[in-house]
């Protein structure tokens, strides 16, 4: 697992898809209300998250081309994106569910369409180069998915269903409330994974019925109701983020844990988002139209209509269709960076020593992750000095410029996104070091006859030197410079009646 800082809790988590059973979700026309649905399953061992998936999907959704892939058992992988290696990318992984055999393109149409609704969602299309994803296909026995409170029932391979604990659009796979095995749902999960991309980060079951419903977790799961990618993104918040419901309906012994975008604060000082809010805006903030695009303390979150607050009037984790809120799209960033590093490679590697010999030069450089539409600072340093306009990411160092035996040389790397305004573990930045000897070697000079003439020469070492000459050695006589050694070994003079005197001197 990749993670450099993580903030998951581990184990089952609830969340929260609008609705109640029997009608349809209030999220699917604004309605902020909710009741709990159980966001979670069985625990794999790269339990990172669905909005992660979210990010990753800036990508053609075209190149969903069942055609050729890795194939494991009932299981085929297909690459969607590749945007780097998957040891340091964000993985996501798109699982068939419900679809048979023949239904390929089918599963293709409706990931394309799930992704197309995650890259549109910033902040994630922000990132969308810091994500990898894939597909793999495997084939049901029959379409669709359980409906046990009608009495439905298909034939599938991870053996989804609706009406997971009492909720009717709650879709979920074994273990849960229908089938307590976990083998015969999140182990087929983990199995396919663990064979054909191990390295994955988040799971995704897109659920071949057309019934709206879906749930969060270890592996998030949606159907193909055209709403449900928007559950996705909701459900993805709680995933990777860790963020919370922000509903005010209340839900009597729903655990009073703060998340990033939910508090029990109201003292400005304290208050987790406070370098969001405006010095002008009161605390708690008034819930009317004047303050419905600031960020404040708006009372009515985490399943309480009292004693609980979130950062902003409306936001997607209240209500489906509405942007994240500038505190959830921080949270999101944040979580991004607590997997992949600011610097993803460098060169030549920083555990091992680079001497350098009079002129002689080496390029330090650094592979960088490219946000959409900023890129990343970089600041070269020299013995702790700032070196001026040196920005970008690689940097020529010569042993000349150098001014100890051993130089330690540092590019400090850091995103900048107006995204984020609190860092507290510094996760938007990172440095590396290089450890550089320079050795100053004066080279020797050979004077020899040649047809006629008198040949200087000098070893290769001499690069970068100057080559000097005098007839007259009295310290207030200045030598003539005959040109900066570069690629030539000799130079030939044509003799003189008084004594001619040579030298090298460094610049």
């Amino acid at each position: 697992m990749k993670t450099r800082h993580s903030n998951r809790s581990a184990g089952l988590r609830s969340g929260a898809l609008e609705g109640t059973a029997g009608s349809a979700f209030a999220a699917a026309s604004g309605s902020a209300s909710g009741f709990p649905l159980f966001r979670g399953g069985g625990g794999h061992g790269k339990a990172r998250v669905f909005d992660q998936a979210l990010s990753a999907i800036l990508w053609s959704l075209g190149l969903l081309s069942l055609a050729a892939g890795t194939t494991f058992a009932e299981g085929t992988l297909y690459t969607l994106a590749t945007n780097g290696p998957t040891s340091n990318r964000i993985n996501l992984v798109f699982l068939a569910e419900g679809y048979t055999a023949g239904q390929t393109a089918q599963f293709s149409a409706n990931a394309r369409a799930v992704l197309q609704q995650l890259t549109t969602t910033p902040p994630f299309n922000e990132y969308s180069n810091y994500f990898n994803a894939f597909a793999i296909f495997v084939a049901s026995a029959e379409a669709g998915s359980d409906h046990p409170a009608r009495g439905i029932f298909r034939d599938t391979y991870f053996n989804s269903t609706y009406d997971s604990y009492g909720t009717a659009r709650l879709v979920t796979i074994p273990p849960n409330d229908w089938d307590g095995n976990y083998a015969n749902g999140y182990g087929k999960v983990d199995t396919l994974l663990q064979a054909l991309l191990p390295d994955y980060d988040q799971a995704l079951l897109v659920v071949n019925d057309p019934e709206y419903g879906g749930s969060g977790g270890t592996v998030l799961v949606t159907s193909t109701h055209p709403s449900s990618p928007e559950i996705g993104v909701h459900e993805f918040g709680h995933s990777f983020a860790d963020l919370g419901d922000e509903y005010s309906t209340a839900f009597p012994g729903y655990p009073d844990t703060e998340e990033p975008n939910t508090t029990q604060q109201t003292n400005r000082a304290q208050i987790k988002w406070n370098v969001w809010i405006l010095p002008s805006t009161p605390v708690p903030t008034p819930d009317v139209a004047s303050y419905y695009a600031v960020d404040g303390l708006f009372e009515g979150a985490h399943y309480h209509p009292t004693g609980w607050f979130r950062p902003k009037h409306n936001c997607k984790m209240r209500a489906l269709d509405i942007p994240f809120c500038e505190i959830c799209g921080e949270a999101f960033v944040l979580s991004i960076y607590g997997r992949i590093e600011p610097i993803e490679s460098v060169s030549p590697a920083t555990n091992s020593l680079t001497s350098l010999t009079n002129s002689d030069a080496t390029t330090l450089s650094l592979g960088l992750p490219h946000p959409s539409t900023h890129s990343l600072g970089v600041q070269w340093f020299v013995n702790g000095v700032l070196q001026p306009n040196a920005t970008n990411a690689a940097f020529i160092v010569s042993g000349w410029n150098l001014p100890q035996p051993t130089n330690a040389i540092r590019a400090d790397v850091r995103d900048a996104t107006a995204l984020v305004r609190t860092d507290p573990q510094q996760l938007l930045q990172a440095s590396r070091t290089w450890s550089v000897q320079s050795a100053i070697v004066r080279p020797a000079l050979s004077i020899s006859p040649v047809g006629g003439q008198i040949s200087v020469s000098w070893p290769a070492l001499a690069a970068g030197f100057q080559l000097e000459s005098t007839t007259n050695l009295d310290p207030i006589n200045s030598w003539t410079g005959w040109g900066v050694i570069s690629n030539q070994t000799s130079a030939n003079f044509l003799p003189s009646a008084a004594p001619r005197y040579f030298r090298l001197r460094h610049p």
